[in-house]
C-alpha cells in the first residue's frame, strides 16, 4: 500500500465529500483559535492536539435559540462558570464576552430557530494528560439547525430502561465536561432495547438522570418529585420546567412539588414520568418494559409542554435573550 500525501486543496475543495455528513445542518462556528467566525462546514475544525479531543478535557454547553431568542442562555452561561471552576478550568474570556462572541456568531448565521453549542478547552500542543501544558484554553461556539428527534420518540410517548451502565461520581457528574463515554454507552444500551432513554440510579438506588437529560415523576398523590442535585448534573431544562410548574399547583393540577430521593418502585408506579431536556419535555409512558400511568401521555406533561412553549415563545426577559441579527 502507497498512502497518498494530499494538499491543502484536496481537504478543502469547493464541496469536500468527507463533510457531506451535516454539511446542511451547520451554519456558523467561532474559534478562539483562529479569532472569528466560519461559516463553511468544512472550515469548521479543530486541532487535534486540543486536549478536548484527546483527553476529554473540557466542558460544554447546548440551548436553543426559539423566534431570534437564546432561551434560558443566562442559566447555562452560569453553568459553564461552574463547570469550569469543578474542574480547574481557567475561562479564555470573562463571561460577559464569551456572552458576546456567542450571540455575535449566531447573528452571523442568520438563523431565527436553530441550537447552539458552547466549548471552552484547556488549550492544545500537546497530547499528554498535563492539564498544565496547554498555554491557554481555548473557546468554540458552533450554530447548527435542530437535530432529529430521538430514535424510539412518537407523539405517544417514550419508552425507557433502568441501564447497567455505571454511574459518574457525583462531583464529576455536575460538571457537564466533554467526556461522555459513559453516557454514550447508556444511549448504546437503550438503543439495544429498543428503547428512547436509558436511566441511571445512584449508589444508594435513588433516581439519578438518563444520559443527556434529567428525569421527574409525577406521583399518585399528584406530587411532581425530581431528584436531589448531589449526584447528577442541574439541568436547566429541569430547573425551569419546575419553575413553570408552579403554576400548576397554584392551579390545583398538581398537589405540590418535591425534590427529594425517588425509589425506582416510586418510579414504577408513578402516573407520569417526564424527561426534561433544553427547551424540551417528552413523556415516557413505558419503563422496563412496565407502563407507566394509562400508557399515554399525562396531564401535567400535557400542561408542561404548552407552558413552556409559550415560555419559549413569550417567556420573561431572564429567559429570552435577544439576538441582534446583521
Amino acid at each position: 500500500m502507497s498512502l497518498r500525501i494530499l494538499s491543502r486543496d484536496e481537504i478543502f475543495s469547493e464541496v469536500p465529500e468527507w463533510r457531506e455528513p451535516g454539511r446542511s445542518n451547520y451554519l456558523a462556528m467561532y474559534s478562539s483559535v483562529f479569532g472569528g467566525v466560519v461559516t463553511d462546514p468544512a472550515l469548521m475544525v479543530i486541532p487535534l492536539d486540543d486536549h478536548i479531543i484527546n483527553r476529554g478535557d473540557g466542558i460544554f454547553e447546548a440551548f436553543p435559540v426559539k423566534n431570534g431568542y437564546a432561551y434560558c442562555f443566562n442559566a447555562h452561561l452560569a453553568r459553564l462558570e461552574r463547570s469550569a471552576e469543578i474542574i480547574s478550568l481557567d475561562l479564555p474570556f470573562d463571561i460577559a464576552t464569551i456572552r458576546q462572541i456567542a450571540l455575535e456568531t449566531i447573528a452571523i448565521s442568520g438563523a431565527k430557530d436553530c441550537s447552539v453549542r458552547l466549548f471552552v478547552s484547556r488549550g492544545l500542543g500537546d497530547f499528554s494528560c498535563d492539564p498544565t501544558t496547554p498555554k491557554t484554553s481555548l473557546f468554540y461556539v458552533i450554530v447548527y439547525l435542530g437535530i432529529s428527534p430521538r430514535s424510539g420518540t412518537s407523539p405517544e410517548g417514550a419508552s425507557a430502561i433502568t441501564t447497567h451502565v455505571p454511574i459518574k461520581p457525583g462531583f464529576y457528574a455536575q460538571a457537564k465536561t466533554t467526556c461522555y463515554v459513559l453516557n454514550a454507552l447508556v444511549h448504546l444500551e437503550a438503543h439495544r432495547n429498543n428503547a428512547s432513554y436509558g436511566i441511571w440510579y445512584d449508589q444508594e438506588g435513588h433516581l439519578a438522570e438518563a444520559a443527556t437529560s434529567c428525569v421527574a415523576i409525577v406521583n399518585q398523590e399528584k406530587i411532581l418529585k425530581y431528584p436531589r442535585f448531589e449526584h447528577i448534573l442541574k439541568g436547566t431544562g429541569l430547573i425551569r420546567g419546575v419553575e413553570l410548574a408552579k403554576d400548576l399547583v397554584k392551579s390545583g393540577e398538581l398537589k405540590g412539588i418535591s425534590q427529594t430521593d425517588i425509589t425506582q418502585h416510586e418510579v414504577y408506579e408513578s402516573s407520569e414520568m417526564l424527561v426534561f431536556g433544553s427547551g424540551n419535555i417528552t413523556p415516557v409512558v413505558k419503563y422496563d418494559g412496565r407502563t407507566i400511568g394509562t400508557g399515554k401521555p399525562g396531564p401535567v406533561f400535557h400542561r408542561l409542554r404548552e407552558l413552556s412553549q409559550k415560555d419559549m415563545a413569550e417567556g420573561p426577559s431572564e429567559v429570552r435573550t435577544p439576538v441582534t441579527y446583521r
